[in-house]
């Protein structure tokens, strides 16, 4: 079936879409910052003027609770009832619940102090100029009154007088005096919560600021608010100031965190833009590589069919729809039993394919017969492979199948002929065979020639001795064969054969009686050089293992002496015995080695014996730490210490171990791993013996854990593909298990384990058959 491919409408009208719909994302944004930042300030200034009116009105009424004091206090004055000594206990006592007012004073007619709140007065003092506004108005309007606001004091600072008159019987007598200072005037009537967030301060009508609650000046771009401080009157303001002049963080980290989404959402716009073209791109490759490939499976000659798991076909070629005479719409979703059967023989090939389905299929492919849509029968030879997809999963079968009906005839008639051939020859008395010219493949022998020479069957595959008897056109040659006892007399000549090819035509005949005893003794020379040579190469193999294995024990023979000869005060340089112990150690491992070689040329079991595995881990160890120190990898051990014996081989548990420690120790290098590190596991289980090498560096992804097993897959580049294979190999040969799987960290464990129990009867034979 032929794949359609429509065509994609232009996303074009999108990408535009969606610019227009972004653009109008941002303008909306910006105009809802603008709304939010104007609400802010008109909230700021409503809180300022709230708090102003609130604060105006908390000084007027302290003010005139102090005029009304005043005047109750100008009452008893006027009407005799206070004494001096009375009024200045007064005065102290309302001045400490009353930290604002400065000074409170009696002042006579003509202007004088007599009587002082704080202070004895030795001699009246006599008020001029600013101070005795306050009372010059008082005395004439006869009410209480404010002065214009002056310096004074020790501090010289703001002050401003209330003058309360002294009236009795309608006329002025003097007045009260109370002067306030006007920084202790806010200090005292500012709380705290506005101090915080203003300059609160007052002014004159010229603007200039006569006294403030804080002496930090105030932000001349802060909001500001302005109003009138009546009383005292005389052009007094009290002003507002907002220490808070930008908007906080809140609205600037939303704004930025929305500004950031909207940039993340233009990039992702345009990535699936990109991703759009590059899907489009893929799809017209896509429809570029299916038409290729359906144009080569419509221009191969075989037929190619497509089954699932359950046989069901999904796709057909030309070809195959040509062999069988039906349309590909007809064939697709057809399960067995086929259209194509033949009626008589359904049984037979239901009973091919459910075998060929299951993986039970000839390497040279299965001869079936077909049934044309037109009744005509057909030959083909089928061959079945599973259909893997990438990622390694069998999603069906695949089939070929080409025509063999001319073949078939063919090969019938020429069997014919062959067997009128074969009548013919095997009527002669002499011996008749032809072998080919290049190689010496025997294509014909007759019985004669099966009986004359009879170390050789007649429909044996290749005749390797008569191509080199005799020449063509020479005088017939004589010779012998089974040790002499028989001789023969050889003619050849050079011939076409059948498939055109050049051959040798022999004819054999027997003449041992001539020849007897000189080819026995001939026969017999050359079993004696046979055999001398097998005992000179034995001779040499024991000899040669002899003379190696004296000087290896004689190396760990000085070692061992030489480790006894030391002195254990220390004075040798650091690592000296370690050194000499390890050259021991080497000269024994050269030896088993050797002692292995000896044993290679004769039969012998599988080298499995009870080892500790515990000293196999700690020789491993041994052997691989000089190259994790030469490339600065750290490689630790975590043993279980439970005691335990194996039936093992160790020289491979060891040579397992080791490939595994260098794997590591080479991904940590070629990663440049920040402190690499190795460490090595054991763990004794109920019913296996569990080695882990774990190392800290970057892991393996899905594709390489996928591929890693993989004949010849390598992550190294001078990698040949074959180490892991080979451990896993050793594992599998002793019963274990090996596999590896990765961290949380980011590293991978290498791990394979060994069962506790001793081998079985078939698992000990089929380890024989491995070895030998």
């Amino acid at each position: 079936m032929k794949p359609t491919l429509e065509p994609k409408r232009s996303p074009r009208p999108l990408w535009l879409m969606s610019a227009l719909s972004l653009l109008a994302l941002v303008v909306t944004l910006s105009g809802l910052f603008y709304l939010l930042y104007r609400d802010w300030v008109d909230e700021q200034r409503d809180g300022l003027i709230q708090e102003m009116l609130w604060l105006e009105q908390s000084m007027r009424l302290q003010m005139q609770s102090h005029r009304e004091w005043g005047e109750a206090l100008a009452l008893d004055i006027a009407d005799g009832r206070l004494s001096e000594e009375q009024f200045r206990r007064n005065v102290r006592a309302f001045l400490r619940e009353n930290r604002e007012l400065a000074e409170v004073q009696h002042v006579g007619e003509s202007g004088e102090v007599r009587w002082d709140g704080r202070r004895v007065l030795d001699k009246p003092e006599k008020l001029a100029g600013e101070q005795h506004d306050a009372v010059w108005r008082a005395s004439r309007l006869l009410r209480p009154s404010y002065g214009e606001p002056y310096r004074g004091g020790a501090e010289n600072k703001v002050r401003i007088d209330l003058a309360v008159p002294l009236v009795k019987d309608g006329r002025y007598q003097g007045s009260v005096r109370l002067t306030y200072q006007l920084d202790w005037l806010l200090q005292q009537q500012v709380p705290w919560w506005i101090a915080s967030k203003y300059h609160v301060g007052i002014v004159d009508v010229g603007g200039r600021l006569l006294a403030s609650k804080s002496e930090q000046a105030a932000h001349p771009d802060g909001a500001a608010y302005q109003i009138g401080f009546d009383p005292p009157g005389h052009g007094l303001s009290l002003k507002a100031v907002s220490y808070r002049v930008g908007i906080g963080l809140t609205l600037p980290v939303m704004s930025g965190f929305i500004l950031f989404l909207t940039l993340s959402l233009a990039f992702t716009v345009w990535r699936i833009r990109r991703h759009v073209r590059e899907r489009a791109a893929a799809e017209r490759t896509l429809a570029h590589e299916v038409s290729f490939r359906q144009a080569m499976e419509d221009s191969m000659k075989g037929g190619l069919v497509s089954l699932d798991r359950a046989g069901r076909i999904e796709r057909v070629n030309r070809a195959f729809c040509q062999l069988t005479g039906y349309d590909a719409d007809a064939l697709v979703g057809l399960t067995r039993p086929y259209p194509f059967w033949p009626a008589d023989e359904a049984v037979a090939q239901e009973e091919v394919f459910a075998r060929a389905l299951v993986g039970d299929v000839p390497e040279q492919g299965l001869e079936l017969s077909f049934l044309r849509a037109s009744g005509e029968r057909v030959d083909v030879r089928l061959f079945i492979t599973p259909l893997i997809e990438g990622g390694g999963t069998q999603r069906g079968w695949i089939a070929s199948l080409y025509d063999v009906t001319e073949v078939r005839r063919q090969r019938i008639e020429l069997k014919a002929a062959r067997e009128r051939f074969l009548a013919v020859l095997n009527g002669f008395d002499a011996g008749v065979c032809v072998t080919r010219c290049d190689h010496g493949e025997l294509l014909y022998a007759n019985p004669a020639f099966g009986r004359l020479w009879w170390c050789v069957e007649p429909d044996a595959g290749y005749c390797p001795l008569l191509p080199r008897l005799a020449e063509p056109g020479g005088a017939p040659l004589e010779f012998a064969l089974d040790d002499g006892r028989r001789w023969f007399q050889l003619q050849r000549r050079r011939i076409a054969w059948v498939d055109g090819s050049e051959a040798w035509l022999d004819i054999l005949a027997d003449v041992t009686e001539a020849h007897e005893r000189e080819a026995r003794e001939r026969a017999q020379a050359e079993r004696f050089q046979a055999t001398s040579r097998l005992i000179a190469m034995g001779e040499m193999a024991s000899s040669l293992a002899h003379e190696l294995n004296q000087p290896l024990t004689a190396i760990n023979t000085y070692a061992s002496g030489l480790i006894r000869r030391l002195p254990d005060d220390g004075s040798l340089p650091k690592g000296t015995n370690g050194a000499i112990v390890a050259i021991a150690e080497q000269a024994r491992r050269a030896g088993q080695i050797v002692n292995s070689i000896r044993a290679f040329i004769k039969k012998h079991e599988p080298q499995l014996e009870w080892s500790d595995p515990g000293r196999m881990v700690s020789r491993a160890l041994g052997l691989a730490e000089p190259q994790a120190k030469k490339h600065g990898v750290r490689l630790t051990l975590e043993p279980d210490a439970r005691p335990l014996s194996l039936q093992v081989d160790p020289v491979l548990i060891e040579q397992v171990l080791i490939n595994l420690i260098k794997n590591a120790v080479e991904a940590l290098v070629s990663a440049r791993t920040a402190r690499p590190h190795v460490q090595v596991r054991t763990h004794v289980g109920a019913a296996y013996w569990r080695v882990e090498v774990v190392d800290n560096g970057p892991g393996l992804s899905d594709a390489m854990q996928a591929n890693l097993f993989t004949p010849f897959y390598s992550t190294k580049p001078e990698g040949m593909g074959i180490g892991l294979n080979i451990c896993r190999s050793i594992v599998e040969f002793h019963r274990g298990e090996f596999g590896v799987h990765g961290t949380l960290s980011g590293g991978c464990v290498f791990w394979f384990t060994l069962p506790l129990s001793r081998p079985g009867p078939e698992n000990k034979t089929a380890s024989e058959d491995a070895v030998e």
